[in-house]
């Protein structure tokens, strides 16, 4: 029989007691796959067992990492999250099992999840953990690891060829499966177009993943350059194009002194006030780290000005639960319209790059743009 979840070498995290646990989850993770496919009615002692067996090894598995993330030395609010996702997975999971009752789509919904959830969690946290597992065993501190990993690990949702796989595995066994015991009546045109919506939607939920910034819900860097590029093949000037680079003022202390986890409170509160201070029209992106782009079709210079005026205006001082001022509250903007000239979307980040240079030599809290 086919798997649902298939290995590969996207998966192994290069830590011998993790793959191999991995391995071990997946295995499992099949053996309820099988039962789905086994016929038209659910064997519930069969079921109730092998999710057992999944929930059981799953807690060991997670306890060992957890563990060793710790032994490691890992960053705090890292592990903190790692942990948390793992409940998360726990709970989930365990609720959508009480679901299942007699139910073939119920037992599908905890299937996709399980082999969703499995994929996405091996690609993102878990090889995070291991990248920083290896810089701290280098010499690293644990939160130069965090931070060294966040600056080059852009987004781990662009690793979507391997989770396609994995659900691709998923629709092709639930499509067998319904051809022989309940679509024999169906006509071929009519089987067609309906493994064509299956798959269309699959592609649309992986491409919005893969466009996405896990934190803050903005388009990501990837994003940004489709999406200039796009815009580039245009006229230079017809209609015009303008972009913002923005730059949180003094964000580092943040992370130094409150934690990663105040950082990214602040970064999320960042992002939110740049997509209310901007036109609907106008794209927000988040590059990475600190840095963010905002991208305005239509927009010459004098746009982007008033564009990052509002910027400017809307930009508040950030406070904890208590009161205390975290975040002063003030970002540095540079300013850069599409010029003859500039072949490509770097072109136009170099300069809007360029003029956030002379922003930051001013002292900040304020948009320039670059001469020329």
């Amino acid at each position: 029989m086919t798997s649902v979840f298939v290995w590969n070498r996207s998966f192994p995290t290069g830590i011998e007691s993790v793959d191999a646990q991995h391995r071990r989850l997946v295995e499992l993770i099949n053996d309820i796959g099988e039962l789905v496919m086994s016929g038209s009615t659910i064997d519930a002692e069969a079921f109730g067992r092998t999710h057992a067996a999944l929930m059981d090894y799953a807690h060991q598995h997670f306890s060992d990492e957890e563990r060793q993330m710790v032994e490691a030395g890992l960053d705090g609010g890292f592990v903190a999250r790692h942990r948390a996702a793992h409940r998360a997975f726990v709970d989930r999971s365990q609720d959508l099992a009480g679901e299942v009752g007699g139910s073939l789509e119920r037992m599908h919904d905890l299937l996709h999840y399980l082999v969703r959830w499995l994929a996405y969690h091996i690609l993102g946290m878990d090889q995070q953990m291991a990248r920083q597992i290896r810089a701290i065993e280098a010499g690293a501190s644990p939160a130069d690891a965090y931070d060294q990993d966040r600056e080059t690990y852009d987004d781990y949702r662009s690793a979507a060829e391997p989770l396609l796989q994995a659900m691709e595995g998923l629709y092709y066994m639930v499509s067998e499966r319904n051809r022989t015991l309940r679509e024999l009546n169906r006509t071929l045109e009519q089987r067609v177009s309906e493994r064509t919506v299956q798959l269309e939607s699959a592609n649309r939920l992986l491409s919005a993943m893969a466009a996405q910034d896990d934190l803050t819900g903005l388009a990501n860097r990837r994003a940004a350059l489709s999406a200039l590029q796009q815009l580039f093949s245009g006229p230079v000037d017809d209609p015009p194009l303008s972009v913002l680079l923005i730059d949180a003022d003094d964000f580092k202390p943040v992370n130094d002194t409150h934690g990663h986890e105040a950082g990214d409170t602040v970064l999320r509160a960042l992002a939110h006030r740049l997509r209310d201070a901007v036109r609907t029209s106008d794209m927000v992106c988040r590059l990475g780290g600190d840095e963010f782009l905002v991208i305005c079709p239509g927009s010459d210079l004098d746009g982007a000005r008033i564009a990052a005026e509002k910027v400017l205006q809307s930009v508040r001082p950030f406070q904890s639960d208590s009161g205390e001022t975290i975040w002063s509250g003030s970002v540095s903007i540079g300013m850069a319209v599409r010029q003859v000239g500039m072949n490509s979307p770097k072109d136009l980040i170099r300069a809007a790059d360029h003029a956030l240079y002379l922003a930051k030599q001013s002292g900040g809290n304020c948009a320039r743009v670059a001469p020329g």
